[in-house]
């Protein structure tokens, strides 16, 4: 399966995966500001994690709590329809074609290579959390994910960080992550 060519006259399909972090907001404004051409669609992926709902609550006794499970999964919807409703009126003020797909996975990872590829995106433009070499390798890190299965040109930017000098004793200035 290779990348779909783009159109001519460059209209291009780009996924940019958005979940409300400082990290995705900074590899939008990244795509905005080095990335982005005239006639481009971007398709906004938000996937939403399935909440861990609670088995019993000591609330209600041992009963299942459906109260708690409904205000879970509404306040989940919530945050998808407002971050929906913030990157479409974005989009309009900058006059770019826009899709937003919201999807529950619990592999992130795939659920993005899954909407590229049925999108039919030519790149993909992500945010890294900046996890250290020891914390990625544990747990995984969904852009190494993208990276290493989509057949799609991936750009991952990484973690916002900040100028410091107050370094090391060497008196040399020094680079830190913002958080």
């Amino acid at each position: 399966m290779s990348a779909p060519a783009a159109a001519p006259g460059g209209n291009r399909k780009i996924l940019i995966p958005l979940d409300g972090s400082s990290h995705a907001e900074e590899a939008y404004r990244f795509y905005m500001e080095n990335i982005r051409h005239d006639g481009d669609h971007i398709v906004i992926a938000h996937i939403v994690e399935p909440p861990s709902l609670p088995s019993f609550s000591l609330r209600s006794g041992f009963n299942v709590p459906t109260e708690e499970w409904r205000n879970i999964i509404v306040e989940s919807s919530k945050k998808a329809s407002a971050m929906e409703a913030d990157i479409t009126y974005r989009a309009a003020q900058t006059k770019m074609k826009m899709d937003f797909i919201a999807e529950p996975s619990k592999k992130p990872g795939e659920a993005l290579v899954d909407i590229a590829w049925r999108t039919n995106c030519h790149m993909i433009v992500m945010g890294s959390r900046g996890q250290g070499d020891v914390r990625r390798t544990f747990l995984g890190s969904v852009s190494d994910y993208v990276m290493h299965n989509s057949r799609l040109a991936v750009t991952v930017v990484p973690a916002k960080r900040r100028f410091s000098t107050s370094g090391p004793a060497s008196g040399r200035a020094s680079f830190s992550e913002a958080s």
